[in-house]
């Protein structure tokens, strides 16, 4: 990480890589707004970091910044972070029954500035208050919403609710889904060497080349994800596309393997057919 953007007040923050081209455009106590320069689609994107204060009072200024932002917006636009306030009932469990006011507010400005929730992998609450039993609070205080063009543009965006740890938020991973994007562009390789064969013109090597350069951007996007979900302190830079490495992922997908199973009668089976067989008659 190559530049660090801090609001005014030292609450939200912004690490980014030397080569993400960015303009600060709004600073305040309770969000920060930067616009980027997307390299690989060529488009600009509004990006809007938000921590919520949490008085009631106090949080209408954030909801007024975001109605001034959504005005004229027409870029591709993200919004996400701690909002400190829920958008229904549902998501809260423990304590005080909620105030309707306060979501109501939120709500609204949501749909006035025509955000739509992305939605999440994981827990529904990505806040909990470290008490037990009759005292413990569960809250979704943080949440990612993206406007119709982001949408449009990223249709497989997804965000992930990990692990809380040193917090009492749950960080949130936001991606799109790698996996997806990498089998098409591997068809796309497939049917562009199959034109290529049948008329191996200029003009058919040229789309070809195109197709696989396409496809090692997508693994190489696919090799990032894993850096941040695996946390591979030792993953070096010159380390990518080794026999080191494709081993450690290969060895994650051995993990999963189901390599023997136990019966009703408490025998160990490791014949491929018997484990099946097994497998059937358990569930």
């Amino acid at each position: 990480m190559d530049a660090a953007i801090s609001n005014v007040n030292g609450k939200i923050w912004i690490f980014l890589d030397s080569v993400v081209q960015w303009d600060l455009l709004i600073d305040t106590e309770q969000q920060l707004t930067i616009r980027v320069y997307h390299q690989d689609i060529g488009k600009y994107i509004m990006m809007t970091f938000v921590y919520a204060k949490c008085s009631s009072l106090d949080i209408l200024e954030l909801w007024d910044s975001l109605y001034y932002l959504a005005s004229d917006m027409e870029l591709p636009w993200l919004v996400g972070g701690d909002f400190n306030v829920l958008l229904n009932e549902e998501e809260k469990i423990g304590g005080l029954p909620v105030y309707p006011p306060e979501y109501e507010d939120f709500a609204f400005c949501v749909n006035s500035c025509e955000l739509f929730d992305t939605g999440y992998k994981g827990s529904p609450f990505t806040w909990w208050n470290g008490r037990p039993n009759a005292e413990c609070i569960f809250k979704r205080l943080d949440r990612i919403f993206v406007n119709s063009p982001f949408q449009s543009l990223f249709l497989t965006t997804e965000v992930e609710y990990l692990v809380r740890t040193g917090s009492d938020h749950a960080p949130l991973l936001t991606y799109r889904d790698i996996f997806k994007q990498l089998a098409l562009r591997e068809d796309m390789v497939r049917i562009k060497e199959m034109l290529f064969e049948e008329e191996p013109r200029v003009e058919n090597r040229i789309v070809l080349q195109k197709a696989q350069s396409e496809l090692k951007r997508y693994l190489s996007i696919e090799e990032q994800y894993w850096k941040q979900k695996a946390g591979m302190p030792w993953f070096a830079e010159g380390d990518r596309n080794t026999s080191f490495f494709h081993n450690h992922i290969n060895g994650k997908r051995q993990k999963l393997q189901l390599k023997r199973i136990q019966n009703h009668d408490g025998n160990w089976i490791e014949s491929h057919e018997l484990t099946a067989d097994a497998t059937v008659e358990f569930f």
